[in-house]
């Protein structure tokens, strides 16, 4: 029996009570953000870290020739090219084949082939032209003959490490590395192509190898020297040999005879003196730019011989990083470089500088994805109110 004593409850202010519909959105675009972020923000964190503590350099110990790209591959174990900016051969044959492979990898900016051979002694024409970052490569042991424009375009490219055994430099094999500031040619070389380090602009000297006996045309147009060495051996200068040279000041002519000039340009835009042997008749090469001081005095000052010693040391160091399996790649690359700090502070910040750009990305990425969500979520709440 009911008690008729009992009062009614008073019905609740808010009972029955609708929230507003921009309430509810807002609520539920302020979960799906949250949702996302618990989610993506350790991911974001991982892959920041990964961008950071990752090197991506990778070392070939050793390859069968013209398989060189399998090995690159096996090496990377499935790390992307483009992350791979520091590559090591340590021994093996390099065929045209091989040099291709090298050429898949995009972003390369240290390449050590010093402990390595090629082909015939020969690096093919066009080998490795126009990379975009490379700055610094060594060349195989036995190398004789540098092919036409095999390292042409490589604009970056700072320092090259080069054999006493090479002999021969092809047509622009060097032209346009306007970076590279030093040629560690010796007096081995007796042939340098047309055009060979044609707008190199950062190479302030140059003594010209006494085995040369012509000097080909626009070898060293736009170079960037201030004064040339030029043996008694050379007989004749090619048409723009020396052109558009605008730093050069000082020419050294260590011949009694002078040399023919095929064509007037070979000193186009050069105001420079000619310092020659006393007696010496240099008048054909006097012009409104040029002029003669016979001030010269002792014998051809030849380019420094390579110490036999170097390139022994250099072999032995890399046989040695091949057999210990304990050293990583980066630690391998680093030891064969311990002399040259400044190099592998380029290489240290571009890294960074990767990985920020990394880091970015990622922060992007998540952003968007987020906007995306919440809009889509609420287009999904506004139709199903509608209705």
């Amino acid at each position: 029996m009911a008690n008729k004593n009992r009062k009614p409850t008073k019905p609740s202010a808010y009972k029955g009570k609708k929230r507003s519909p921009l309430f509810r959105v807002v609520m539920f675009i302020l979960a799906i953000a949250l949702a996302v972020g618990i989610i993506t923000l350790p991911v974001a964190y991982s892959l920041s870290s990964y961008a950071e503590e990752m090197d991506f350099d990778i070392t070939v110990a050793e390859f069968e020739t013209g398989k060189l790209a399998d090995a690159i591959s096996d090496a990377a174990n499935g790390t992307d090219y483009n992350f791979i900016t520091k590559i090591a051969v340590l021994s093996g044959t390099i065929s045209a084949e091989d040099w291709n492979a090298l050429t898949a990898i995009p972003n390369l900016e240290y390449i050590e082939l010093a402990g390595t051979d090629t082909e015939n002694g020969e690096i093919p024409d066009n080998a490795l032209p126009s990379r975009n970052q490379l700055t610094y490569i060594s060349l195989p042991k036995n190398t004789v003959k540098i092919g036409a424009n095999a390292f042409s375009g490589n604009r970056k490219l700072q320092k090259i490490s080069m054999p006493s055994s090479v002999s021969e430099i092809g047509d622009s094999a060097f032209e346009s590395c306007e970076a590279l500031a030093e040629i560690p040619i010796t007096e081995n070389v007796t042939y340098i192509g047309e055009s060979a380090f044609r707008d190199c602009k950062s190479i302030t000297e140059f003594t010209i190898p006494s085995g040369i006996t012509e000097i080909l045309s626009y070898t060293f147009s736009k170079c960037g020297f201030s004064e040339i060495i030029i043996p008694p051996s050379v007989a004749s200068i090619g048409d723009g040999a020396f052109s558009d040279c605008g730093n050069l000041t000082d020419i050294y002519v260590y011949s009694e005879n002078a040399p023919t000039l095929s064509g007037s340009g070979v000193f186009q835009n050069v105001s420079a003196t000619i310092h020659v042997y006393e007696g010496s008749d240099f008048s054909a090469w006097e012009n409104g730019n040029l002029k003669t001081a016979e001030d010269l005095s002792g014998e051809y000052p030849t380019p420094e011989e390579a110490p036999a010693e170097t390139d022994t040391e250099e072999t032995i160091s890399l046989n040695e990083l091949a057999s210990n399996d304990a050293m990583s790649s980066s630690d391998a690359i680093e030891a064969d470089i311990a002399d040259d700090a400044e190099d592998s502070e380029v290489i240290e910040e571009t890294i960074v500088a990767s990985s920020g750009s990394l880091s970015v990305g990622v922060t992007v990425v998540i952003v968007v994805m987020a906007v995306i969500i919440a809009v889509l979520s609420t287009i999904l709440v506004m139709s199903r109110k509608k209705k």
